[in-house]
């Protein structure tokens, strides 16, 4: 349910919302404060509500800038002159029109917060129902009156004066929503009207069910289409001005009035302020019956998910049935009166009036004075016990002379009850279960330490009565089955446990390595840790190693010494007998993990700034954020399900409120069973560390906050139909300040409900962390919501009268109203009777018929007569009148139905139950909260098929090492030479050696003539070489110094589309040579010298490789490119490749003596025959291409 909070949302999506929203105020209150002191001004925080907790605003009305329904149009107008020509000036003028999309014929999910009375439940006939409206703005959306004009303009009146114009504030609104009831009766159809050839739906389409049937509440369903079809004896105000022309495809409930009735519902006032009928229907009357109220949400369950809640209220205006003697059935509707005044009063030729009704409702009208709301709040008073089994059913096995009965009775006292149980062999038997919420504090056990990987181990046997207790259990299984139904921390809890495992044992198979020798391997802070040492060793070498700052000093111990060849290539290494044991399952790895895996764990629950992650910084994991906001929400007990908090429903009856010890064991194995999920490794070191951290945050004050995190530790539950009538019924826990400043201590400052919510209806749940009865929690108090009072038509009515007491209401601050002695009484009381002038009630239809068959209140004549009373005799208080307004307003009148705002105050100190209660807290006194950490820390184990015990324990010892050189040294031998492979593959890094091949010559792979074109003709390769250069594609561009420089070979394949060729090579092949020294001289002139640069490397088709090598061919020097597929077979299919451009990198070109020389270079492509031959050389199909002519530009030599 949406709630509108009247500015920024506060609202956490959590079940700790309570708890979280009062830590981050607090925080921020004092980073505030911080920033404060230190001189910082914050100029865009968010403004703190003023409105304290209990406290209330009543607008009149909200209504917003536009109303839906009539079509808008926003026109803009635009000048346009040019600085040219000034006097010729350019106007446009555009137009674009609109619907304002709002609720017309049905409310969205959740627009209604609460009604009162409650759907079937009773209350007496002065009680006037009424709607609570999430959306404040809802009722004033759409025009309830055209008289008063639009919404917007409204908005411009009010502009104009704020802006000092002249004339009076609107003070009132008229909704377009009213609340009217009606006994069933009066909106019974007969059958005749429902069914047949006379009734009014015969010329309704089939979207309306035939026969039609009315529901409980008398509404038809059908659309507005269907509506304008019905018989002309039935009047509606929906008319097609209301709205588009989509509007009547939409579907609605409606009520048909009968024309007498509406009449009297749609009165205006005459001259003197009675009502009369007018000219047409009035709605005015009704500026008077809606408002809006804003609250602080403290303490209750429903609006209390945001600090400030605005609500809109809509209150009925006709009581209940005054002269039944039995109860009597009311259909209370949520209407819309858009369109009313518009039509014209029905005639004597219609026997309905049509109105659309949005919600519905029935509920009971009791005989007078069978119902007392004090009466129902007293009653919980006196039900207060803790949460068990009926004392009735206890008794009887308690004082039995029976021994096994009085341990049941035990049993049942410490809030047992037997459930059926299966044991593993099939059996079926009996169990006793104990949800979490116990009657008495049950103290931490001591077999209860250890994590399971079952449950089954958490059961425990009663060995007096032979019956297993499988509490702990059911929740180890509870919180690993809430734990698989939750994808998102199951995710999380993986990924946290793998981080955790995996710096943990690096971290401990480290550690063992070190033990056995702390040189061996070098971690990076290690040699960071060492740069210090390292560079003053190194400056000091020339002082024999010593200290220059400390002549005579070492440095250090020096690692590495002079020596021969082995000595200067000697590195730490661990000798085959030294090596640990490093798997997980070693005795040495077992000893460290458990304190590298508490530490991983803690790092990775830190927050950003390095101090511990508590949901109001930021987490340095967002894995461990996840992980910890779920395990905190199951120690709130979310999610877990009803029948495993309350396990025998005779635990919690009918208008009691009982309290109840959360047990801490019953947590601890819930949340047990959540983290063992992921558990790989048997011994479940992991999940104790994260326990852990968790114990950490647990323990943890948080910044600016005065204790630690807040856990729950008791609760009550309240069962009323009070819950239903009021869901926001305030809940406060308040402290004995006089007990707590005579102990010399002070109230908590915590949030005092930690989780509060309405479970079902007629049930509220709510959790503390203060023991009930003690001097934190004296006393607990149920107070009326503000937003949920009862609104009455006087203090007292029946046939003959009616009896108002006008109440006394202020326009000055609390603290001058608290002097008026009597601001708690009546103000007057006025009595109005039948027949009566000027009367504020209209008991009949037909004056003096004495049928008491209206029962309207006329608004404007009673709110007039409130006013007046209240500026008459209100009084001063030193010459400071206590009401000072002119203007009769919905808000004031509201404050004038309310019924008194009822409160219920529990003392828990003095009450008969405060032994019992008392017996919910550990032994001793003491005021502080408990500190609620989890205590099965000690790891879950496994016993293993093959035992691991025979495995070392003990670190290996580290052997000298071998520090001997065996006369070693760095000279070569005298007659040592250099051959021709090594100079060939061991040149220094800068330089590149291409592999030398002998391959075949182009002559020797040409063998078959074959196809050159035609569809059957070998694919055709485009190849050109040039510089990297842009706009120099076409040729090799040399700079001034003839640097080396990239090529770009450019391969292209033209083929035709059903070529079956299969290609296994392209090869292109460079003659290498000097360059030559006379250009006319006619010496052969070669591309390059020789290639030593990085290597070639495909641009785009990496399907392919490019392999570069020189080759020797009779006498010629030859850079010879391979383009070889990356296939198994050896060969792709031509068709499937387009090109094959590669780079060379620094190539070295041979600058000619002239400013322009070309070059030829020769390729070829190589295609297999035979699929099934292989790439044997007979089985190779080798297909020529023209030389490419390559163009070699040399700008000296430019003319």
């Amino acid at each position: 349910m949406g709630i509108f909070p009247g500015g920024k949302s506060t609202r956490i999506n959590s079940p700790r919302h309570l708890t979280l929203r009062h830590s981050r105020r607090v925080t921020t209150a004092h980073r505030r404060e911080a920033r404060r002191l230190a001189g910082v001004l914050d100029n865009d925080e968010d403004e703190i509500d003023p409105l304290p907790p209990g406290q209330q605003k009543l607008n009149s009305y909200w209504a917003p800038g536009l109303q839906a329904g009539p079509k808008h149009t926003i026109t803009v107008n635009q000048s346009i002159v040019a600085p040219t020509t000034p006097s010729q000036e350019l106007s446009l003028e555009a137009e674009q029109s609109f619907f304002v999309d709002a609720p017309q014929f049905s409310l969205p999910e959740g627009s209604i917060h609460s009604t009162y009375p409650p759907p079937g439940y009773p209350d007496t006939n002065r009680i006037l129902p009424h709607v609570v409206l999430t959306d404040p703005h809802l009722p004033w959306e759409r025009l309830g009156s055209p008289s008063q004009g639009t919404n917007f303009e409204l908005r411009m009146r009010m502009k104009a004066l704020a802006a000092g114009a002249e004339g009076d504030y609107v003070r009132n609104r008229v909704p377009w929503l009213v609340i009217f009831s009606f006994s069933q009766d009066e909106l019974r159809l007969p059958p005749e009207d429902l069914d047949g050839s006379s009734s009014i739906f015969r010329n309704t389409s089939d979207g309306v069910t035939k026969p039609v049937k009315q529901s409980a509440t008398m509404t038809v369903n059908m659309s507005i289409d269907d509506l304008w079809k019905l018989t002309s004896d039935v009047k509606t105000p929906v008319t097609a001005d209301l709205g588009p022309d989509s509007m009547k495809e939409s579907r609605g409930d409606f009520i048909f009035v009968k024309p007498e009735l509406f009449t009297n519902l749609f009165l205006e006032s005459n001259s003197s302020g009675n009502p009369t009928k007018g000219s047409s229907p009035s709605t005015i009357q009704y500026q008077y019956l809606a408002h809006v109220r804003k609250i602080n949400g403290q303490g209750m369950a429903l609006a209390g998910v945001e600090d400030t809640a605005v609500f809109s209220i809509v209150v009925g205006n006709r009581a209940g049935t005054l002269d039944n003697e039995t109860p009597a059935t009311m259909c209370v509707h949520l209407m819309s009166i858009e369109g009313i005044e518009n039509m014209a009063w029905p005639s004597s030729s219609h026997r309905y009036v049509a109105l659309c009704s949005l919600h519905s409702w029935n509920y009971t009208v009791l005989p007078a004075n069978t119902l007392n709301v004090p009466d129902a709040f007293e009653q919980l008073g006196s039900t207060l016990d803790v949460l068990r089994a009926p004392e009735e059913a206890i008794q009887p096995l308690r004082t039995s002379d029976d021994k096994l009965k009085q341990l049941v009775a035990n049993r049942l006292d410490d809030g047992y009850t037997l459930v059926r149980y299966r044991t593993q062999t099939g059996e079926s038997t009996v169990a006793f279960y104990r949800g979490p919420f116990t009657p008495s504090y049950v103290p931490p056990l001591e077999n209860l330490t250890q994590s399971s990987n079952s449950g089954v181990d958490l059961q425990v046997l009663d060995k007096q009565l032979g019956i297993m207790d499988v509490t702990y259990s059911v929740a180890w299984q509870v919180g690993r089955t809430l734990a698989l139904g939750n994808e998102g921390y199951s995710a999380a809890l993986n990924r946290l446990r793998s981080s955790i495992h995996s710096k943990a044992n690096a971290e401990s198979k480290l550690q063992t390595v070190k033990d056995v020798d702390d040189t061996v391997f070098r971690t990076r802070s290690n040699v960071l840790s060492d740069i210090d040492s390292v560079v003053r060793s190194l400056a000091s070498i020339h002082l024999g190693n010593n200290d220059d700052l400390n002549p005579g000093k070492p440095v250090r111990n020096p690692a590495f010494l002079p020596g021969g060849a082995k000595r200067r290539w000697q590195r730490h290494r661990l000798a085959r007998s030294e090596i640990p044991d490093l798997s997980f399952s070693s005795p040495l790895i077992k000893k460290k993990y458990p304190g590298h895996a508490a530490r991983a764990a803690r790092d990775l629950a830190k927050s950003t700034a390095g101090d511990i992650y508590d949901e109001t910084n930021d987490p340095l994991s967002t894995d461990w954020m996840i992980v910890l906001s779920w395990l905190l929400d199951r120690m709130f007990l979310s999610g877990v399900p009803a029948h495993c908090l309350i396990p025998d429903p005779t635990y919690l009856e009918p208008e009691t409120l009982r309290f109840f010890r959360i047990d801490t064991n019953w947590v601890d194995a819930l949340l047990d069973g959540a983290l063992s999920l992921g558990n790989h490794y048997g011994d479940d070191e992991d999940r104790r560390a994260i326990k852990q951290a968790f114990n950490d945050y647990i323990n943890h004050t948080p910044e600016g906050q005065e204790q630690a995190v807040q856990i729950p530790s008791y609760g009550f539950y309240l069962r009323s139909d009070l819950v239903t009538m009021f869901p926001d019924l305030r809940v406060e826990v308040l402290p004995d300040n006089a007990a707590l400043a005579a102990a010399g201590q002070t109230a908590l400052t915590g949030a005092p409900l930690l989780r509060h919510e309405i479970v079902t209806d007629g049930i509220m749940m709510a959790f503390t962390d203060r023991l009930p009865g003690s001097d934190q929690f004296s006393s607990l108090v149920f107070t009326q919501p503000a937003h949920q009072q009862r609104f009455a038509v006087a203090r007292g009515l029946d046939p003959t009268q009616v009896k108002v007491d006008i109440r006394r209401q202020y326009t000055v601050d609390q603290s001058i109203r608290e002097t008026d002695s009597k601001r708690h009484d009546a103000l007057k009381q006025i009595i109005y009777k039948p027949g009566d002038p000027d009367n504020i009630f209209s008991w009949d239809a037909t004056p003096g018929s004495g049928l008491n068959d209206l029962r309207l209140i006329w608004p404007p004549r009673f709110a007039a007569v409130q006013l007046k009373e209240l500026q008459d005799n209100m009084g001063k208080y030193n010459n400071t009148p206590y009401f000072d307004d002119n203007a009769a307003t919905s808000a004031l009148f509201a404050m004038q139905l309310n019924d008194p705002i009822y409160n219920l105050t529990i003392d828990l100190n003095p009450h008969p139950k405060a032994g019992t209660m008392a017996a919910l807290g550990p032994p001793g006194v003491s005021t502080s909260p408990e500190i609620r950490a989890l205590r099965m820390l000690k790891p879950s184990r496994v016993t293993r098929v093959i035992n691991s015990g025979d495995r070392p324990s003990d670190t290996p010892t580290k052997h000298p090492d071998d520090d001997d050189d065996y006369g070693a040294t760095f000279e070569r031998h005298k007659n040592y030479t250099v051959n021709s492979t090594t100079l060939s593959k061991y040149l220094a890094p800068n330089v590149r050696a291409l592999p030398v091949l002998s391959l075949p010559s182009l002559s020797e792979l040409i063998t078959d003539p074959v196809v050159e074109s035609g569809p059957a003709g070998t694919p055709q390769f485009q190849i050109s070489i040039s510089s990297n250069i842009t706009g120099h594609w076409d040729v090799i561009q040399l700079d001034e110094h003839n640097l080396a420089q990239d090529l770009i070979f450019s391969v292209v394949i033209q083929q035709s589309e059903v070529s079956q060729y299969r290609l296994v090579e392209v090869d292109i092949q460079i003659d290498l040579g000097a360059p030559v020294t006379d250009s006319s001289a006619g010496e052969p002139h070669f591309l390059m010298e020789n290639y030593t640069g990085p290597g070639a490397h495909m641009l785009t088709n990496l399907r392919f490789n490019v392999l570069p090598a020189n080759v020797v061919d009779g006498g010629r020097n030859l850079l010879r490119f391979r383009l070889l597929p990356r296939s198994a077979k050896g060969w792709v299919f031509a068709t499937t490749v387009n090109e094959l451009s590669f780079l060379v990198g620094l190539a070295n070109i041979n600058a000619p003596k002239k400013h322009i020389d070309q070059f030829r270079v020769q390729s070829w492509a190589q295609y297999v025959r035979n699929i099934s031959g292989g790439l044997d050389p007979g089985n190779i199909l080798t297909v020529t291409n023209p030389d490419t002519l390559v163009t070699v530009v040399n700008p000296q030599y430019a003319s």
